[in-house]
């Protein structure tokens, strides 16, 4: 999530949508307070430095030790913006914020900033959540048992961040400006660039959470899986004319 005071724009990051490779080339123009959260791996890894609000945010919610490690370390304090900031808005803003969540926070912004985000297909999308959210996990439930538990009300408890929809809507009406698609992302995020005032060079829009090894989204749909995407994730597939990939 970011909401940048420089180029006066903000971006709502839909879990698994390549909001990590968009976060981390706009990161590479930040202002000295825009906030960033979430990405910051990614994005110093891309050219990005911790900026003055970063910083601050530092000295006021990092212990003195930490901080001195670090720079001993490193010889550098920017791995610690991710955690600083966090910390910073902890309660207000988070990783994937939604839109009410930002307009609340920053209300002259949300009114006068360029807002965007990006959506990609919900079955492809909901099988790279599956793997993610699982990539550490000694054991794992099925594709199929993870979608019951979302149906089930049980994502919060078990920590699947798997919303999208709602998160830049409202009263299921689209509130941001533009919606970019992952499967154009090049594109979108020139038509982005654009209209915020920034320069487009696709060598540094990384991917660094994409598989090498794209695997086969059909092989991980059961009988009554396509059903229960199509109940979860409705309105976007409605909307944006999302299919089943043949």
């Amino acid at each position: 999530m970011i909401i940048s005071h420089r180029h006066k724009f903000i971006f709502i990051h839909v879990p698994k949508t390549a909001g990590s490779a968009v976060s981390a080339y706009l990161a590479r123009e930040f202002g000295p307070w825009d906030v960033q959260l979430g990405s910051w791996k990614d994005a110093l890894g891309n050219g990005a430095k911790a900026n003055r609000l970063a910083l601050i945010a530092m000295f006021c919610h990092l212990s003195p030790l930490k901080i001195a490690q670090t720079l001993i370390r490193n010889h550098s304090v920017d791995s610690l913006a991710g955690v600083a900031l966090s910390r910073r808005f902890a309660g207000r803003l988070a990783d994937h914020s939604s839109a009410s969540e930002i307009e609340a926070f920053d209300p002259s912004a949300w009114k006068q900033y360029f807002k965007f985000c990006f959506v990609r297909n919900p079955f492809e999308r909901a099988v790279s959540l599956y793997n993610w959210h699982y990539r550490k996990a000694d054991t794992r439930p099925s594709f199929s048992q993870m979608l019951c538990l979302i149906e089930a009300g049980a994502a919060e408890k078990e920590r699947i961040n798997w919303k999208s929809w709602q998160l830049y809507t409202k009263n299921d009406e689209i509130v941001v400006d533009f919606v970019g698609r992952q499967e154009r992302l090049s594109e979108d995020l020139r038509s982005v660039c654009d209209r915020i005032g920034l320069p487009f060079d696709e060598r540094f829009l990384t991917r660094a959470k994409a598989n090498p090894t794209r695997p086969d989204i059909r092989s991980y749909y059961k009988p009554g899986d396509r059903e229960r995407v199509e109940r979860l994730f409705g309105a976007e597939i409605e909307h944006f004319k999302y299919r089943f990939p043949d």
